[in-house]
C-alpha cells in the first residue's frame, strides 16, 4: 500500500509541475505588441503584451479601464485588479492578457519605471531640478 501510495503522489506531483511549466512557457511566449500592430493583425483571442502610453485612465470599484497608445491608434483595455502605484496618464504600460474583439482583457499591467511622462510636476524622476544642483 505504501508503494502504491508514493507512486500515486510522484504522479500527481509530475502533471502538476507540467501544467505548472505549460502556462510559463505559454505567458513567456506571449508576443510583445503595439497598439499598431494589433490593429493591423489577427490576434483575436491570443495572449499578448500589449506595450504603450497609458491614456483616458478611469478607475471604478471593480475594474479599470483605460487606452493604451502609440501615438498612431489606441486600442482599449480592461484590468479586473487593483491599480499599481505608478499607474498614471502618459506612463508607459504592458497588458498583458487576451485580445477580445479588438480590445485587450488584461489580467496583469507591469509600468515602466521612470518612462513616459506623467505630469511635469511628477516626483517619478530622479533628476534635481535645476536650483538644488551644484
Amino acid at each position: 500500500m505504501k508503494r502504491r501510495s508514493k507512486l500515486l503522489f510522484a504522479g500527481v506531483g509530475v502533471v502538476l509541475l507540467f501544467g505548472v511549466l505549460g502556462t510559463t512557457v505559454m505567458n513567456a511566449s506571449a508576443e510583445f505588441v503595439t497598439p499598431t500592430t494589433l490593429e493591423d493583425g489577427d490576434y483575436d483571442g491570443e495572449w499578448v503584451n500589449l506595450e504603450g502610453k497609458v491614456d483616458n485612465l478611469e478607475q471604478d470599484d471593480t475594474e479599470l479601464r483605460f487606452d493604451v497608445t502609440d501615438n498612431n491608434t489606441s486600442v482599449d483595455v480592461v484590468y479586473d485588479g487593483e491599480m499599481p502605484e505608478t499607474m498614471a496618464e502618459g506612463r508607459i504600460v504592458v497588458a498583458k492578457g487576451t485580445v477580445e474583439d479588438g480590445s485587450v482583457d488584461a489580467s496583469e499591467l507591469s509600468v515602466r519605471a521612470h518612462e513616459g511622462g506623467g505630469d511635469e510636476n511628477s516626483t517619478n524622476s530622479t533628476e534635481m531640478p535645476p536650483t538644488e544642483r551644484e
